[in-house]
C-alpha cells in the first residue's frame, strides 16, 4: 500500500521502515520510551507497520497486530512533533482503518491521552474492563503454561 497526502508518502512497506529513526520517535512516548533497539525492531518485524515519510525521512508510525480476519490491536501510532497539526494523524488513520488486513477487524487501541482524536474515526470507550499482564523476560511464562504431570 502507498499512499500521499500533499508532500508526505504512506506506506506499508516495512523494508522502508528506518529503525533508527523509529527509535527515535517511540523513545519521545510515554508508552516506548524505555524499550530497546532490539524490542523495538522485533515489534515491526512481528506487526503490519505503516511508516509516514516527508521527503525520503521517516517522520510517523503506526503499528497493527492482527489476525487479519477478526481481531485488531493499533499501537505505535507516532507522528515527529514537527509534522504534526498537518493532517496527518487523520490521513494515517482512514488508510490504516481501509487496509484490507483490518478494514474489517474489530480493532482495540489504548490510549492515555487522545481519546477525543480517536472517538473521530469510531472508537469508543469499552464497557469491559482492561487488563494488562506485565511483560515477563525470564521464563516464568512457558513454565506457567506446561501441563501438570500425570
Amino acid at each position: 500500500m502507498r499512499a500521499r497526502f500533499e508532500d508526505y508518502e504512506l506506506s506499508d512497506d516495512a523494508t522502508r521502515l528506518d529503525l533508527d529513526r523509529v527509535c527515535e520517535l517511540l523513545r519521545g512516548t510515554y508508552w516506548a520510551a524505555d524499550r530497546s533497539r532490539e524490542q523495538i525492531a522485533l515489534s515491526l518485524r512481528h506487526s503490519l507497520c505503516f511508516g509516514v515519510f516527508h521527503g525520503g525521512r521517516q517522520v510517523g508510525l503506526a503499528r497493527v497486530l492482527t489476525d487479519q480476519e477478526a481481531s485488531s490491536y493499533l499501537c505505535d501510532v507516532v507522528i515527529d512533533p514537527e509534522h504534526r497539526s498537518r493532517g496527518l494523524g487523520g490521513w494515517l488513520m482512514r488508510s490504516i482503518l481501509g487496509h484490507p488486513a483490518v478494514a474489517r477487524t474489530r480493532m482495540l487501541l489504548v490510549t492515555r491521552d487522545a481519546q477525543e482524536f480517536y472517538r473521530r474515526f469510531g472508537f469508543a470507550t469499552h464497557p469491559f474492563e482492561c487488563m494488562v499482564r506485565p511483560a515477563v523476560d525470564d521464563g516464568r511464562l512457558a513454565h506457567s503454561r506446561r501441563r501438570p504431570s500425570p
